[in-house]
């Protein structure tokens, strides 16, 4: 190698080097200023959310909504911090945000049963048909509301085991909500022998269930003929509670109703 093509050599390798250490100083300015940035908004998102957390613990006393409120405010707040990351790379967010959408609708494609689930969720918390602590009965289960979660809705049933019901399931449905009202209508029945007195057995439940102390006067309890043929004679009866007294009137009722009706002399023939 002559003299003239090492110069050429060495100048060329200064330069590159020159290059290579302007991109490393610019890298370490960008890392640096993406550091001060990440910190910065870590602080940020935990005052944002704190001051969150505060305002909707006395503005709303629903824990689920709070819950919501407070998980998309952190959300919202996480995916802004990160693209800002990303700008102070000189990465354009635009593209990346045509990327992210385009996978989120085949992402949402794959899961439309669980954003199903999620958008019922969100209706549930804007219509409030029930809250948590209501005795509801949402897609067959039956049982206390303990939490509605953003994708199903933790039932405990009276037998103790809790249910997890998809949100998609129970906003599709019936919902049905005992605590709402003030009291409940009782659904029970007594099957008589068919040569039964029936007047006298209607006066004898009436007065067991005028006597009852959890039994509402009013509305006034019915005692009602349901069928009449030649197995039976089955009476209904349809006494009035409050929430709470509801399973102790059913079960007083139809021990007191069956031991009085045997004591008048009328055979009960099931209940």
């Amino acid at each position: 190698m002559d003299s003239t093509s090492t110069q050429a050599y060495l100048r060329n390798l200064f330069a590159h080097s020159d290059r290579f250490a302007n991109s490393i100083i610019d890298f370490g300015w960008r890392m640096l200023g993406a550091l001060v940035v990440l910190v910065l908004g870590v602080l940020l998102i935990k005052l944002v959310v704190s001051m969150v957390r505060s305002t909707t613990r006395r503005a709303v006393p629903d824990p689920t909504v709070r819950q919501y409120v407070i998980s998309g405010t952190q959300i919202t707040l996480w995916v802004t911090l990160v693209l800002i990351l990303l700008g102070t790379f000189g990465i354009q967010t635009g593209g990346l945000m045509a990327v992210l959408g385009t996978a989120g609708l085949a992402i949402g494609l794959a899961l439309q049963g669980t954003l199903s689930n999620f958008a019922a969720g969100f209706m549930l918390m804007f219509f409030r048909p029930f809250k948590a602590g209501d005795a509801i009965e949402v897609a067959g289960v039956s049982g206390t509301a303990i939490e509605i979660g953003i994708f199903t809705t933790i039932v405990d049933m009276p037998d103790n085991v809790r249910a997890f019901v998809p949100n998609g399931m129970i906003f599709s449905g019936v919902i049905k909500n005992r605590s709402l009202n003030e009291y409940l209508r009782l659904e029970m029945k007594v099957t008589l022998a068919g040569d039964s007195d029936i007047t006298r057995a209607q006066q004898v439940i009436q007065r067991l269930l005028t006597q009852n102390e959890l039994v509402l006067e009013i509305p006034r309890p019915e005692v009602q003929v349901l069928e009449d043929d030649s197995p039976g004679v089955t009476i209904g009866i349809r006494p009035c509670a409050r929430l709470r007294n509801a399973e102790a009137v059913r079960t007083t009722v139809m021990r007191d109703v069956r031991a009085e009706l045997q004591r008048s002399g009328i055979e009960v023939v099931r209940q």
